[in-house]
């Protein structure tokens, strides 16, 4: 009886088993249809989304959907709310009542519309298909949102700061002195203004990063003038003055020590500044006013531009010379000169010989120029800081003459034999010395060696006929040629 109980209790449990498993096996068998028709169903949803030929669902742009939306729709949209937004704005830079205005949209600033709404457009449409599900995917269950950038064209705004300070920068004025009636006459200084570039542009920039315009106050520098009408107050004495002669017959070579003179005449020399001849002299061409007179060239004197301007700034060596004034620069001739002592010219010519002389005083110096009657005069007016009895001169010492060499002959098969003619004349040359001596109260205080220079001697170059005489025909010759033309 008992083991009978003990089978049946056995037979109910393994019942009992086999209905829960089919109950389990039941429960999952639902669920796996469950999650096999969601998957199927997703799927469906995915595929539907990914059908649209339109920007698809859950795309945005800064939070605004672009869902089912064109691409000419989608720009439509952004474009009202963020296009107007920029292109309204400007940045305008002030300075008291003057100001200059630019609007955000002449240096480029605004959003990149047009790319957010081409990336929206793509979003999904990208890659593998097993790449642009997944990404379907994420676009149904939490949305993809694009954002839009912002930029400006730094360049574009640089140029806008560069013509306004072109506009805005204003040079500082120099005082002026000139000499009218003998007397001197001076005017105002005005002080200059110049644009702090880079505050302004930082200001600019953060305003433009912000995307909202406003003013900029414009900070100016103070540009002072070299030159005050106090400092010109102290140009009362003639410290300095040379004068070198002229041929009147040579109607070129006048008009270019006149050319010249003018251009350098009521030049203004601050204290520590640097006078150049060449950059005073204007163009030495046909365009700034010189003619053709005589040059050297290689040994010979010939006919070339802006001729004699050399004795130009001769006068003017020599007048800073007596003035005490520091020389930078100075060339002797290659060969000597009849206008000034040996070692006492000064040449210019291209951008390789110049003449420089600082203005070592502490006050302002005008040069006087002037050519007329056949004198070239050179005056240099500033304040004397020498007692009265403070003079100087200049003394040339010999240190060697050069020969010339020998002439240079050319034949000219066209003159007669023996016939000599001289083309050009050659100069001797000669090494010297210049020494500065200084006198006070008429007594030599000291000397010393001031510079040196050397010129080259040229040759004569002559010419010499070569053609030989006609021989005379005697009687016989031509009796004998009269038969033979008989004949």
């Amino acid at each position: 009886m008992e083991e009978r109980k003990k089978r049946a209790e056995r037979n109910q449990a393994k019942h009992t088993h086999r209905k829960m498993m089919v109950g389990v096996l039941s429960v999952l068998f639902v669920c796996g249809i469950g999650v096999f028709g969601y998957f199927l169903y997703q799927r469906h949803l995915v595929n539907t989304l990914l059908a649209s030929e339109n920007i698809y669902q859950g795309v945005s742009v800064e939070g605004i959907s672009m869902a089912g939306l064109t691409k000419e729709q989608a720009l439509e949209q952004l474009q009202e709310k963020y296009k107007t937004e920029v292109d309204n704005q400007t940045v305008t830079f002030q300075y008291d009542a003057e100001q200059w205005t630019v609007p955000f949209a002449e240096v480029d600033a605004g959003y990149h519309l047009e790319e957010a709404v081409e990336q929206a457009y793509r979003t999904a449409r990208e890659g593998t298909e097993k790449e642009c599900f997944k990404t379907g995917k994420i676009l149904l269950k939490e949305g993809i949102d694009i954002p839009l950038e912002y930029s400006y064209n730094r360049e574009k705004m640089s140029e806008k700061l560069n013509g306004i300070a072109k506009e805005f920068n204003k040079e500082a004025v120099d005082s002026t002195v000139s000499r009218k009636g003998g007397q001197f006459v001076v005017t105002p200084e005005q002080t200059g203004r110049s644009m702090n570039m880079e505050d302004a542009k930082q200001k600019a920039e953060a305003m433009l990063d912000s995307k909202v315009g406003g003013s900029v106050q414009i900070v100016a520098e103070t540009v002072q003038p070299k030159i005050t009408a106090e400092a010109n107050s102290h140009v009362t004495d003639l410290i300095g003055s040379y004068t070198t002669k002229y041929n009147n017959a040579d109607p070129n070579r006048n008009t270019n020590l006149a050319v010249g003179s003018n251009y350098i005449n009521n030049t203004m020399i601050a204290p520590g500044e640097v006078f150049s001849a060449n950059a005073e002299l204007g163009s030495q061409t046909y365009a700034g006013g010189y003619k053709d007179a005589a040059i050297y060239n290689n040994g010979k004197v010939e006919k070339g531009v802006a001729g004699g301007v050399c004795q130009v700034t001769t006068t003017l060596y020599n007048a800073a010379l007596m003035a005490e004034l520091d020389v930078v620069e100075r060339h002797p001739h290659s060969m000597t000169v009849g206008y000034a002592p040996l070692g006492r010219d000064a040449a210019v010519a291209g951008t390789y010989k110049d003449l420089k002389f600082k203005n070592n005083t502490e006050y302002p110096i005008l040069i006087e120029a002037y050519a007329s009657n056949g004198n070239l005069v050179m005056n240099i007016y500033g304040h004397e800081s020498h007692n009265s009895g403070h003079t100087v001169e200049y003394e040339t010492v010999y240190e060697a003459t050069i020969p010339k060499p020998e002439e240079v002959v050319e034949e000219d098969p066209n003159k007669p034999e023996g016939e000599k003619v001289v083309t050009a004349r050659g100069r001797t040359g000669a090494k010297v010395s210049v020494y500065k001596v200084v006198y006070e109260n008429g007594k030599q205080a000291s000397k010393d060696w001031f510079s040196s220079s050397s010129y080259r001697a040229a040759a004569d170059y002559v010419t010499v006929g070569t053609k030989k005489p006609e021989k005379a025909e005697t009687a016989e010759n031509t009796k004998e040629t009269e038969e033979k033309k008989a004949e």
